[in-house]
């Protein structure tokens, strides 16, 4: 039963691993579209726009080969150690990006233009990204020491 359990869980990686292969090809695409669209138009925001489109499609590459490598070469590996060591630092950048939305607001609020009430808006979920996946590895954090506060 183990051993079918294994098999299964190696088929689940391998399809894994193929699905992000295939989603790198398409983020390659969209970085290629995204350069054709910049040097076709000289409009600033959509210029603006595609750029933030391009560079997101080229970390999102970068994160789906830390996936792929997690299989295929080294798992990935949290110290907790290393983790505790860098986590006053990261409380503190926690504070700057709560910081950052809470500007966003504000400036969003104080705007009567729809483009940049737009821009802030992109500018304002960004940071909220930011945010929620410092606070899902404070999760991860709490996971490894369920008794730390």
């Amino acid at each position: 039963m183990k051993d079918k359990k294994m098999a299964k869980q190696k088929e689940l990686n391998e399809n894994l691993v193929r699905t992000l292969k295939k989603w790198q090809k398409i983020e390659d695409e969209s970085v290629k579209s995204t350069s054709a669209i910049i040097g076709k138009t000289k409009n600033p925001i959509v210029r603006q726009i595609m750029e933030i489109i391009k560079q997101d499609s080229a970390m999102h590459k970068k994160v789906q080969q830390v996936i792929i490598d997690s299989f295929e070469k080294e798992a990935i590996n949290l110290d907790p150690e290393e983790l505790s060591d860098i986590w006053g630092m990261v409380e503190k950048h926690i504070e700057l990006e709560k910081e950052t939305v809470r500007l966003a607001e504000e400036s969003r609020k104080n705007s009567n233009s729809f483009i940049v009430r737009y821009l802030l808006g992109y500018l304002m979920t960004d940071e909220q990204k930011h945010n929620d996946i410092l606070q899902q590895m404070e999760d991860i954090k709490k996971g490894m020491y369920p008794y730390a506060g």
